[in-house]
């Protein structure tokens, strides 16, 4: 699996195929209305945000058979019910979510350009994408394949109110098991997990509400932003930028999590505290605020379910110390974190809204991934795709698949920042690669 943006997309010339989706019958009004993701997302786009997710991954020949991509792609519409909902706004302003019926979404005959060239290829791809997906019509999702060389790239996009980055994994698998004529492995609805994860009001006297009072207490009160000056001002935002890195490769990445397993350290806490270090040591504070995304696909229900199953942890990690003192301390932290997880953000600013600074408009976020669950991905080339968009503030995405551990660091387009960013990820790596080379013994050895 490779993350990555659609301007550093690497599409090359070929033969061209797009299909149109269509709804067909009434769609049903769903009980289950936007959820508080939908919700954020639904109004940031209004105000004018991208906000589309897409995956791309290769089938193994040059001549694609177009009926069976066409039958692929609509089985794996009927197979998740999210994908055949979208939202409608009433008079009053209310957003509901309405449903078609599997079978309700058709996708057409495909549409050849004999060949195109890559520039031109990339750009009616992109048109094709930022002109066909949103969450606000029905069917409103976008295919398209890329025949070249003994290759076809199948490119599968959507807004991002339907799908997540584990989503576009599934997606990946689903549509291929489906082209080769195999049967689809159970997958819950998103809906229904929905629909049960809806909860009463929360007490100011609930554990996970004094969770994150106290989170916010040590922020004093700022919604975490990265600590280090990237050339934005408050108010102003810069074209999105990324840069990518691998951390540990797949023999280092074994080697490191074992070792710090032997102590208790998890591997992800253990990632963290290396990019807490690594602040520190660009002139950030030795108490790094952060947002976790969390993933809420708690049970193997849900494991190849498709939709936003994502909820927000808050964290300090505390690069006070030596670099094990961090990893010890930022499994604890993120250990007490995950259940403060289960309180929505409606909630937090609806209890501590008054009290909340929030200076920028993106927040400071890191997020992991593992990917060696998906058995398919390893042979299929898949990329997941951002749109490009804009940023105020660094959010850095970690991945593990079958290659070693990478990171992708969003950053705003500033001399500024790039220099920051590069530092930073530079530093990540030698902190990461010096503890395996000549301290990981220290956590087997270092007292508890």
């Amino acid at each position: 699996m490779k993350l990555t943006t659609f301007a550093n997309l690497d599409v090359p010339a070929g033969r061209l195929h797009r299909w149109t989706t269509t709804a067909s019958g009434v769609a049903a009004a769903h009980a289950t209305g936007p959820s508080e993701n939908e919700r954020f997302h639904l109004d940031a786009v209004a105000d004018g945000a991208s906000g589309w997710l897409a995956v791309t991954f290769d089938i193994d020949s040059s001549t694609v058979d177009l009926v069976a991509v066409q039958r692929a792609f609509e089985t794996v519409l009927d197979h998740h019910e999210v994908l055949r909902a979208h939202f409608v706004t009433d008079d009053d302003g209310a957003v509901r979510r309405v449903l078609h019926a599997p079978g309700g979404l058709t996708v057409s005959a495909a549409q050849t350009v004999e060949h195109v060239d890559a520039a031109a290829a990339k750009e009616l791809i992109s048109s094709t994408i930022v002109e066909g997906c949103t969450a606000s019509a029905p069917a409103s999702h976008v295919l398209a394949a890329l025949e070249h060389a003994d290759t076809t790239t199948i490119v599968c996009a959507f807004d991002h109110c339907y799908v997540d980055a584990h989503s576009l994994a599934v997606i990946a698998e689903d549509f291929v098991d489906a082209y080769h004529g195999k049967d689809l492995r159970p997958a819950g609805s998103f809906l229904d997990h929905q629909a049960a994860e809806v909860d009463g009001e929360m007490s100011d006297s609930d554990a996970r509400i004094v969770g994150w009072n106290d989170f916010l207490t040590a922020t004093d009160w700022h919604v975490p932003e990265f600590p280090i000056d990237l050339g934005v001002a408050e108010g102003e935002f810069a074209p999105a930028r990324i840069y990518v890195d691998t951390v540990l490769s797949a023999a280092d990445a074994a080697t490191f999590s074992a070792s710090a397993a032997e102590r208790g350290i998890r591997f992800y806490p253990a990632l963290l505290a290396c990019l807490a270090m690594a602040t520190r040591d660009l002139g950030g504070p030795e108490k790094l605020p952060l947002i976790l995304p969390v993933h809420t696909r708690r049970t193997d229900t849900w494991s190849r379910s498709v939709g936003w199953f994502v909820a927000n942890a808050p964290l300090v990690l505390d690069a006070s110390n030596d670099l094990v003192s961090a990893m010890r301390s930022a499994t604890d932290a993120l250990s007490a974190a995950l259940p403060l997880a289960e309180v929505d953000l409606t909630t937090v600013y609806g209890t501590f809204g008054h009290r909340l600074r929030k200076a920028r408009h993106d927040v400071f976020m890191v997020s992991y991934l593992d990917y060696r669950r998906f058995d398919g991905l390893p042979t299929m080339n898949v990329h997941h795709v951002s749109s490009d968009g804009r940023a105020d503030t660094v959010q850095l995405w970690f991945w593990r698949d079958e290659n070693g551990v990478h990171l992708r660091t969003r950053f705003p387009h500033t001399e500024i920042a790039a220099t920051v960013v590069h530092t930073l990820v530079d530093d990540l790596v030698r902190i990461a690669s010096e503890q395996l080379r000549h301290g990981h013994a220290s956590l087997l050895t270092s007292p508890a």
